[in-house]
Formats: C-alpha cells, sequence, structure tokens
C-alpha cells in the first residue's frame, strides 16, 4: 500500500526550535525565588553514618534547608521506572543512614546560589562507620562477606532453568566448546545530565519538570516514596537531552522533592558530569559463561549459559536485566537443549541500570564471539555457521516470549555480505601469520530482539487527537520524545489518517495532568505501541469526520472516503469538501455542533522480533595495538520505515555507541576503595564523532502484521552487534581470540604479545 505521508523522510517538527536554541530544556526554566540544590557525596564505598551536623551549614546566609535521612520518609521504594507491578527489590530510601558505594547521597542542601549550596556542603560534618568494601561479585559472594543490603546475603537475583536434556545434548555432539566472556561498566554520557525543577502549584501540588524517559512511573514511585497521592503530584517532561536508559529511573526526583516541599520555594537540582558519571547510572558489567555442543557440520545441539551481572550499590533495574538476557538466549540460535542461570549481584560501586539494549550488547559481545570462535576452530565460514543455526522462518521462541511472524534475518544476512563483499574479503584476509605491522580482517555479527515490554511487564500506549476549529490537530501523547524522533513520527501517523499536513498537528509534551498513560520510553516499543494507539485515535477523528460529512451530503459514510486533504464520493469520484472545511462546519453547526476528539489505548498481545547484522573492517596495527575501523555495514530489518532519515539517524547512533562498546569505554573503579578513577569525558573515552569510520546503512522491510505500518523496533538494536562485529573482524586480522571488551590498544597489544609467545 503507498502511503503520502508514512514511509516518506518528514523533517523532524522540532528542528527548527533546537537548532534555533528557542527549544526549552529544564535548565532553561527559571522561576521566582528559585532555590539551587546540591547533594552531598559519601566519600567512602561502604559506611553506616554514625554521627551527622548540619548545624553550621543551616547557618550560613542564603542556606534554607539542609536534609539528612532523618528529614525524609523511612519508605524503601523500587527506583527502576518499570510500569507496575515493578519485580525489582524496594532497596532504595530518599536519604539512608548507610552509604553503598563512593559518591552516594548522604545529605542535600537548598540555596539561594549553586556556589552558596556548594559550600554548604563542605560544612556539613559526618562520622563513618567504614564497612568492607566490594566491588567484584565475587568478594562481594564470598562467604563471611558484609551484607550491602541487609537478608540479601548480596545477591539482588538469581533465577534458573532448563529445558530439554542438556546432557544428552552434549553426549551427541561431536564437539563441546567452552569458554568465559566479559564486558565492561559503561556511562550512558548523555549530553543533559540528571536535572529536575521541582516547585508547588497554586493549590500547593508537587510539579516537576524533569529529564525524564518515564514520566507516569515516574509520578507513581514518588507517590509512594514521599507517602503523597498521585493527585498531588504533576510531572512535566519538556525537551530531554537524551536518556539511553539512565532516565528510565527515578534518580534524584525524590531528593529534590523534599527540598521542595521544605522550603516551599522552585529548586533546580542539576547533576555536575562528575555526579553523573558517579551517582547517575552505568551498564552492567557481566561475566558470561557458555558450553555448546556441535555437530562436525555445524548445527547446534545444546547450550548452557551461565552470567554474573554486577548491579552496584542498588538494585535499580539490577535482575531485571538479567531476565531480559535470559529471554533472549536461545531465540537466536535456537537449540533443543539449553539450560540458563543467572546471578546479578550488589557490590559497593555506581548503580547499574536501563542502557540501550537493557543487556543485549552485553549477551551479544558473548554470544557472537563464542560463535566465531567455535567456526574457526570447526573450520566453517562464520557466516555460513550462523546460516545453519539461526532462527528460520516461521520457527517459535523456544522460550516462548517473542513472535516471529515478520523474519528477516536471512535478508540481513545476505544484504550485509553483498554490500561488503564477504567472501572476497575473507580469502584476501587469510594470511595472519605474515610480519605485516598492520593488518586487515573482516568480522561479522548478528541478532534478534524485542519490540515492546510484552509479555515481562504491563504494556499499553495510549493517545488522544483533538481537531481544532480550523481543521489542524492537536496530539496529546504520554510517550517520551527524548532527541531520537517520536513526536516526529506520531505526527506522521496522524497525518496520514487524517490526510492533513504533517505541519497541521501539535504534539504536546508529556504532562500527567494531561497526557494519556503510557508505561515510557523504553524497550524500543514506542512507534510500534504508541503508534498504533495514534492510529486508532486518528481512525476515530476521521470516522467522526466521514460521519458528519455523510449527514451534509444526504449520504451514508459507506459511500464517501478520505483522500489528498478532501472527502470524496466513492461512487462518482468527485471531490465533495476539504476535510478542514467539514471540522469547521461540524464545531460550528447550530444544530447539532460537535468537537472531533478521540482517545485510544494499545495493549501489546506480542513481542516482534526485529533483526539485523552488522559487518565490520577493520586495520589492526599490531606495533601499538590500535584498532581502525575501515568501513561498517549495517542491515536491519525493522519492519517497514516509518521515517528513513530518522531511522537511519538511529542506525548511525546506534553504531557510535557499539564502537565505543567495543573499543575504548570503561567506567574504572579501584577494586580497593570503590573510587571511579575516569568520573570526566575526558578521562572516559566515549566514541565521539572523530571516531565515526565510514558508515553504509541499509535496511530490509519486512511487514509485521501487528504494527500500525508494518512496522516494528530499531531504536535500541543499531548498538547491539557492534563490538562483536569489530571484534571478529580482529580476530580475521590477527587469529587472536579477545574475550574481553573493550579492545583498547594496551589489551590488543598485550594479548599479541602472549600469542606471539605462545
Amino acid at each position: 500500500m503507498t502511503y503520502k505521508v508514512v514511509g516518506k523522510s518528514v523533517p523532524r517538527i522540532d528542528a527548527y526550535a533546537k537548532v534555533t536554541g528557542k527549544a526549552r530544556f529544564v535548565a532553561d526554566f527559571h522561576m521566582p525565588g528559585m532555590l539551587y540544590g546540591k547533594v552531598l557525596r559519601s566519600p567512602v564505598a561502604h559506611a553506616n553514618i554514625k554521627r551527622i551536623d548540619t548545624s553550621k551549614a543551616k547557618a550560613l546566609p542564603g542556606v534554607k534547608a539542609v536534609i539528612t535521612w532523618e528529614d525524609v520518609p523511612r519508605i524503601p521504594y523500587c527506583t527502576a521506572g518499570h510500569p507496575y507491578p515493578d519485580s525489582s527489590r524496594r532497596d532504595t530510601y530518599i536519604l539512608d543512614k548507610k552509604v553503598r558505594f563512593m559518591g552516594d547521597a548522604v545529605a542535600a542542601v537548598a540555596a539561594e546560589t549553586r556556589e552558596i549550596a556548594e559550600d554548604a556542603l563542605k560544612l556539613i560534618e559526618v562520622e563513618y562507620e567504614e564497612l568492607p568494601v566490594y566491588t567484584s561479585p565475587e568478594d562481594a559472594m564470598a562467604e563471611g562477606a558484609v551484607e550491602i543490603h541487609e537478608g540479601t546475603k548480596n545477591i539482588c537475583g538469581h533465577h534458573e532453568f532448563e529445558q530439554g536434556d542438556l546432557e544428552a545434548g552434549f553426549a551427541a555432539s561431536d564437539y563441546v566448546f567452552e569458554e568465559e566472556f566479559k564486558t565492561p561498566i559503561i556511562a550512558h554520557c548523555s549530553l543533559e545530565t540528571h536535572i529536575s525543577l521541582a516547585y508547588l502549584d497554586e493549590n500547593e501540588r508537587l510539579v516537576v519538570k524533569t529529564s525524564t524517559q518515564v514520566p507516569f512511573n515516574l509520578r507513581r514511585i514518588m507517590s509512594q516514596a514521599l507517602d503523597m497521592s498521585m493527585k498531588q503530584i504533576r510531572i512535566i517532561k519538556p525537551h530531554v537531552g537524551g536518556g539511553f536508559g539512565a532516565k528510565a529511573e527515578v534518580v534524584q526526583e525524590p531528593i529534590n522533592a523534599v527540598l521542595t516541599l521544605k522550603t516551599k520555594r522552585p529548586v533546580l537540582l542539576e547533576y555536575t558530569r562528575e555526579e553523573e558519571m558517579v551517582a547517575g547510572r552505568t551498564r552492567h558489567s557481566t561475566v558470561i559463561k557458555l558450553k555448546t555442543g556441535v555437530t562436525k557440520e555445524g548445527r547446534m545441539l545444546a547450550q548452557s549459559m551461565k552470567i554474573i551481572s554486577n548491579t552496584g550499590a542498588y538494585a535499580g533495574h539490577g535482575h531485571a536485566v538479567v531476565y531480559s538476557i535470559s529471554s533472549h538466549f536461545v531465540v537466536h540460535y535456537p537449540t533443543p537443549h539449553f539450560s540458563f542461570e543467572g546471578i546479578s549481584v550488589y557490590t559497593n560501586i555506581p548503580v547499574a541500570s536501563a542502557m540501550r539494549s537493557y543487556g543485549a550488547s552485553q549477551l551479544n559481545f558473548a554470544m557472537e564471539s563464542h560463535m566465531d570462535n567455535m567456526a574457526r576452530k570447526l573450520g566453517i565460514d562464520p557466516l555460513e555457521f550462523r546460516r545453519i543455526n539461526v532462527m528460520k522462518e516461521g520457527e517459535k521462541d523456544p522460550m516462548g516470549y517473542f513472535s516471529n511472524n515478520s523474519y528477516g534475518i536471512a535478508d540481513c544476512l545476505a544484504k550485509g555480505e553483498e554490500l561488503s563483499s564477504w567472501k572476497t574479503k575473507r580469502e584476501t584476509f587469510t594470511d595472519t601469520s605474515t610480519g605485516k605491522k598492520r593488518k586487515r580482517g573482516i568480522g561479522m555479527a548478528c541478532y534478534s530482539y524485542e519490540t515492546t515490554a510484552y509479555c515481562g511487564a504491563e504494556e499499553m500506549s495510549g493517545a488522544i487527537i483533538r481537531m481544532n476549529e480550523d481543521g489542524t490537530a492537536v496530539l496529546y501523547l504520554g510517550s517520551a520524545e527524548l532527541g531520537q524522533g517520536n513526536d516526529t513520527a506520531m505526527a506522521q501517523i496522524a497525518a496520514e489518517e487524517l490526510s492533513i499536513d504533517v505541519k497541521d498537528i501539535h504534539v504536546v509534551a508529556v504532562d500527567t495532568d494531561v497526557s494519556p498513560y503510557d508505561i515510557g520510553a523504553y524497550a524500543s516499543r514506542q512507534l510500534y505501541m504508541c503508534g498504533m494507539a495514534v492510529k486508532k485515535a486518528a481512525v476515530q477523528c476521521r470516522e467522526m469526520i466521514v460521519d458528519f460529512a455523510a449527514q451534509l451530503f444526504n449520504t451514508i459514510p459507506a459511500n464517501l472516503e478520505v483522500r489528498d486533504g478532501w472527502i470524496y464520493d466513492k461512487l462518482s469520484g468527485n471531490r465533495l469538501i476539504t476535510v478542514k472545511e467539514t471540522v469547521w462546519k461540524a464545531h460550528y453547526n447550530m444544530d447539532n455542533p460537535r468537537t472531533i476528539v478521540a482517545q485510544a489505548y494499545h495493549g501489546a498481545k506480542c513481542n516482534p522480533l526485529s533483526h539485523g547484522a552488522v559487518f565490520a573492517e577493520v586495520e589492526v596495527d599490531t606495533a601499538t595495538g590500535k584498532v581502525d575501523i575501515v568501513k561498517l555495514w549495517s542491515v536491519h530489518d525493522c519492519g517497514k520505515v516509518v521515517n528513513p532519515q530518522l531511522a537511519e539517524g538511529q542506525v548511525h547512533g546506534g553504531v557510535l555507541m557499539g564502537i565505543g562498546f567495543g573499543l575504548s569505554e570503561q567506567l574504572l573503579i579501584d577494586p580497593k576503595t570503590g573510587r571511579t578513577y575516569n568520573d570526566n569525558l575526558l578521562d572516559y573515552k566515549m566514541a565521539t564523532m572523530m571516531d565515526t569510520p565510514e558508515l553504509e546503512v541499509a535496511f530490509v522491510e519486512t511487514n509485521e502484521p501487528s504494527g500500525a505500518y508494518g512496522n516494528k523496533s530499531l531504536g535500541e538494536p543499531p548498538c547491539i552487534s557492534v563490538a562483536p562485529a569489530i571484534r571478529n573482524a580482529v580476530l580475521n586480522a590477527t587469529g587472536v581470540e579477545f574475550n574481553e571488551a573493550p579492545l583498547t590498544p594496551e589489551r590488543v597489544l598485550m594479548k599479541l604479545k602472549k600469542a606471539v609467545k605462545a
């Protein structure tokens, strides 16, 4: 079917506001009498607070409030921005009498200026009773380790399952391969740090303007933590400067709320970059052990996985990420016999959370590296090895979580093979034993990924469309725009169904007082879920318009259709009246005036899989260990593409995140003290535009029957397979297996030297 707006590269509706600097982020809002909040951070990684004296800080001129654990409700809550009922532990207090990582919140101040607030923090006297520090899961799980959270034995979560007969599967295999892989702690590095502006309105209601991915879940969790009715809390999401999962969590809003309630004045609480790197959120580091049984022909018969995830000082999304990993474990490469064990462990390091791909990047690095290692030992081309084992069209998910009704992985592999000249280069880059200083290699990796949070959580999105009298429209969404182009895509859908111009649609930013409910911006769900809600609401509005037009022309609605901004008579083909004129007449109809408005909700009944593959060509300097990416090819099956320009932008951004994961990014923690070494963007080596290689993006369009226009997920997937594709290219170039990310020059050089000695 041909569409007028959907499938076209419509410019972003917020582009002008952003490039001219008119777009308002939280930091751009200033209110009369506004105070500035600051948080006192713990200088130790694990301790009880024996004594805290705030008298000097309170006496400092300009200080309006100082709060400690004694001044806040003693109600434990879960910080993860999950819909109700959340599965994570309620292990967090607004402020506590125990600190669990270096940088944990001890107290907070509100003052007339930032400088006064910072000076006040220096005047707070705290006496700590230090406890043993555990930065690794192994130490935290050791016999006799002090509990970071009472009654947990430092286990945040644990689950396991098995299907088939694992030992029989291994016994029937010609080869059994066992390997261990490690992935690093990664910082989100959103341009905008965590920030909120809290104030009381004229009715003494708490209003919080905040940079969040989950406005409604934030409101619910704040109501729990503050022991307040949801009616008394309003969350407003203005423009957001990036989230990537870190803002799918309740990080600092409750502290700001208490400062506001105490002072009765607006308070702006903004994290510095150093605070963000330590007290914000991170990607979980993992140790993944894989054991796989394979026939000599390359068919995988049995597989087991054990993962230990370092969740840091608080649960957050903690074990939910491990659950997500377990759900993806066997869907991409199904085997008849498999087992999984996952453990998430409390340690005294910064809190790990949701991050783009929600565990899939960790899983994919391990699995796709393992696939290449096995293929190499079996003497099978790694691309062919994947074709033998990857999920086939019509094949069901062994775990029953995901649907496979739109299948594009085979075409993604074929497209990537063609674009990258895979066969030619694999033949060319074969000699890894020559004395050349710089070696070329080509590698690939592939993935399957979810489109919604179904069936692990409540899954629902809402939309409201109200037609203005002149035929323009207002679109209310509960789905959060974070910079990814969500509002533009939703406006396209509404415009398509209403047969009006995208420019005639105004999208209202999320405000829990007026927006329809939505569970949030995560799980790559928005276009699939909220897009369907928008389509339903737009169709309802269109039907109302057609019904009124039928009355005007004394016919029945079935005889009319909407096209190109007009209402046509199907029988004669004649244009009767414009959509805009029809809406005007409906509003100003003396006999029966009406407003064209519709509200719709959409709940998921399945969770379609998106697919993709990344091919990477690299050059390795064996004298320095530096890996240069010559070119990347990123191919994706995201169903039908609603906005090609936005889709390609998502891929470019995701690829750059994947490059950082693969080559340079890692938050470094002192194993003895828990101190973060590189809590800034100078020492933390985030990938930038200077690291962007030549990139070719391609889409393999399938039709997902449950999507509004055949679409499914694309937001998170582009980052998933980049790191293992690079790693596998390095393997092809050097003949050396790297089972730990990132592949920094130091790590590569050391491993190459060991390989030479061996």
